[in-house]
């Protein structure tokens, strides 16, 4: 941290502090000593954060080679269900946006914030990092709720990549053209930088809405799961109908108590530095401390997601242990020398399809397959 010789406690010259102050939309920020250490502060969350995603992806490479010596024929794939893919892309936007948050320790070691390529770049990542993650939040969020109470789209792996594809071009066009044809795009904010305070209709388009959607989606969504998955809620298969009952429903599964930690956790994360931009955005004062307080929050997002996933010992990513394809025995055909009836081909590492489990009886009296109320434990 560079030495405090400058005006009011900050490192800047008479004339830096003046010029930082004398524009509404200033080019340059000059920190105090206690400033800077919040902006340590980020940086340090952020790098945390960092390290937890990287080792999962360190552990999901240990995966791959695992099964790859176990099954050495195939009959596994590196991203076996829609709910991996969209796992995997939110564990690489975590990356991204932790690393917009640790390029803070230049600025807190500089004492002052001002443009130039440092700058935009670390607008560029923020931009792209935290968009990514609020759409594939909302991605995986929809996923699992159509999942769970309809059962489609349980294998569409086909859809999953196509919806990554479709995001990943969406946020890449939204931040390239924004950074190429507006001038000043990424300025201080005047602790980091992001988008200027002059183009807040891009910051809303391009962040706010998508950050606030994703919340809304994750809580009102997985209100329906969370009654479904306890006996509360029964669902037409056939048709987009609900019905509620008040009797005391199951004992909530460790799937279902996942699906509650997720929006939990992702409105811990997001909505003080929601709430922190809001107030900026409607000129109203918001404190250095506060502003230090909702980043550090933020920029935990991925070491929160690796923590959650671990806690719930969730089998996605390869997790679950390698199982031996086995084929299973069509009606009318003959039985194979020495072998008796075996279940359905393994798509993924649990080793059985839902589809093959057995029938359950309903409230009503009819009789629903065990993946209607199995299903949920792959989507999480």
């Amino acid at each position: 941290m560079s030495g405090l010789g400058g005006v009011n406690g900050t490192v800047c010259s008479a004339q830096e502090y003046e010029e930082s102050l004398s524009s509404p939309n200033p080019s340059l920020t000059c920190l105090t000593h206690g400033q800077s250490i919040g902006l340590t502060i980020v940086a340090e969350t952020s790098l945390l954060s960092i390290v937890c995603v990287m080792v999962i992806f360190v552990l999901y490479g240990r995966n791959i080679l695992r099964y790859r010596k176990a099954l050495p024929d195939g009959g596994w794939r590196w991203l076996q269900t829609p709910a991996d893919i969209y796992l995997i892309t939110l564990f690489f936007f975590d990356i991204l946006q932790a690393l917009g948050g640790a390029l803070n320790v230049r600025w807190a070691h500089d004492g002052i914030v001002t443009t130039g390529s440092y700058c935009a770049a670390q607008g560029i990542i923020q931009q792209t990092g935290e968009l990514g993650v609020a759409l594939t939040t909302l991605l995986l969020t929809t996923h699992s709720f159509v999942t769970a109470l309809w059962s489609v789209g349980i294998e569409a792996r086909g859809v999953a990549f196509g919806l990554v594809v479709f995001m990943c071009a969406f946020i890449g066009l939204w931040v390239g053209l924004g950074d190429g044809l507006n001038k000043n795009y990424e300025a201080p904010t005047p602790y980091w930088c992001w988008i200027s305070d002059r183009y807040n209709k891009e910051r809303m388009a391009g962040e706010y809405v998508w950050i606030w959607v994703a919340l809304f989606a994750s809580i009102v969504l997985n209100i329906p799961v969370f009654l479904w998955a306890t006996g509360r809620l029964f669902v037409d298969k056939k048709r987009p109908y609900f019905h509620l009952s008040f009797a005391n429903g199951a004992t909530p599964n460790r799937a279902t108590l996942r699906l509650l930690i997720y929006p939990v956790a992702y409105a811990l994360v997001v909505l003080p530095t929601s709430i922190a931009r809001w107030l900026r955005f409607s000129h109203h004062p918001v404190s250095s401390a506060s502003q230090f307080f909702g980043a550090a929050m933020f920029n935990l997002s991925g070491a929160v997601n690796v923590l959650l996933f671990l806690v719930s010992q969730s089998e996605l990513l390869l997790f679950a242990p390698p199982v031996e394809p086995i084929l299973v025995m069509q009606p009318g055909s003959p039985e194979p020398e020495d072998q008796g009836p075996q279940p359905t081909a393994v798509d993924h590492a649990n080793g059985i399809q839902l589809r093959d489990l057995p029938l359950s009886q309903s409230p009503d009296g009819s009789r629903n397959s065990a993946r209607d109320s199995s299903n949920i434990d792959d989507i999480i």
